[in-house]
């Protein structure tokens, strides 16, 4: 016979306490000795009830009058708003960089004694706010211009610059990339409890260095695909290549303050083929715009990359390099460059 619906809460509902008590041991009496004849599966089945719940009836049943009893666990306290200000404010989130969400938890509990906190409920929070696991950001190092020597190089840069502009001269931003194995995708679009898997052996493509130069009028006007590194050879062929472009007339370029770049050799090509360097001040790589060119096209190298690597061809880096730089759009290469002058 199963117990008529209940219309009382299962704390206050003797009848149904009794009726449990009935089922599971064969009386009502709330002590005895009694050995189970029922298993609590079968006593929810029978009394329309939760199995987990069975055991808190025959509990507040048993009890003593002065002893009060819940059906619920306790419940821990919620987090209040100066809780959640805290674990989400951003010098929390630095302090507690190299912790995992376990001991997040403890170093709340040790803030706040008063409640306590589940990695589960942790993780939910970060999620409701936007907080992600993601990569750390490294930042190179700044440099202050209110330091004389910076100041100094910094002036000199500017008057080059002004310059070659007074003289309608024009400018090239010039620098150097590296593509290896190592320039791939790090994250993809995945199911849940699984990722994309890729032969290791898929990506030992070999190492090329690229060499560019882009102008603001033009955009890109010039490259070279160099296998493993730029040396000095490389880099005076590629003046000489530049100096065909521009027809033998002069033009300033504007380098980053690489070795190869202040050798004697490349001094007497500059003067050989009336090229004024400009060399950008060090650690200042936002003010060359083809540092903001070669984002976009590793960008696109990688793209390409994964897509031969998930059909399973051979990769290679020089013909993917090629494929990345006409996908460029120029317009963007010409923002870089214009990006790189307000930098400046």
């Amino acid at each position: 016979m199963r117990m008529p619906p209940r219309q009382l809460a299962l704390a206050r509902d003797p009848q149904l306490h009794s009726y449990v008590s009935l089922l599971r041991f064969g009386t009502t009496e709330r002590f005895h000795n009694n050995k189970p004849l029922l298993s609590y599966r079968a006593i929810a089945k029978i009394a329309g009830i939760k199995e987990h719940i069975v055991p808190y009836v025959l509990r507040l049943y048993r009890a003593k009058p002065t002893e009060t009893l819940s059906l619920v666990p306790k419940r821990r306290l919620r987090l209040r708003k100066h809780h959640i200000d805290y674990l989400i404010s951003r010098q929390t989130l630095n302090e507690w960089a190299h912790l995992s969400l376990k001991q997040r938890a403890k170093m709340f509990h040790r803030q706040f004694p008063e409640s306590k906190l589940s990695t589960t409920s942790l993780r939910r929070l970060y999620k409701k706010h936007g907080i992600r696991f993601k990569y750390i950001q490294k930042i190179k190092k700044e440099v202050d211009l209110h330091n004389q020597v910076y100041r100094v190089l910094f002036e000199k840069m500017t008057e080059l610059l002004q310059q070659a502009e007074t003289d309608k001269m024009p400018v090239v931003f010039l620098d150097e990339a590296v593509f290896t194995f190592n320039t791939f995708s790090k994250k993809a679009w995945s199911g849940p409890n699984e990722s994309i898997t890729v032969r290791d052996h898929a990506l030992k493509v070999k190492t090329q260095a690229f060499i560019a130069a882009i102008t603001l009028e033009q955009g890109l006007i010039s490259y070279s695909i160099i296998p493993k590194s730029i040396k000095t050879e490389e880099f005076k062929a590629f003046l000489y290549q530049l100096s065909d472009y521009f027809e033998g007339k002069p033009f300033a370029v504007f380098l980053d303050n690489l070795s190869v770049h202040k050798t004697n050799l490349s001094k007497d090509v500059f003067s050989e083929l009336k090229i004024i360097p400009i060399f950008n001040i060090p650690y200042s790589p936002q003010f060359n715009g083809i540092e903001s060119y070669f984002s976009l096209l590793k960008g696109e190298y990688k793209k390409l990359m994964m897509q031969v690597v998930m059909k399973g061809e051979r990769a290679d880096s020089v013909e993917l390099i090629n494929l990345a730089v006409k996908m460029v759009d120029n317009e963007k290469t010409k923002k870089c460059v214009k990006y790189g002058f307000d930098c400046i």
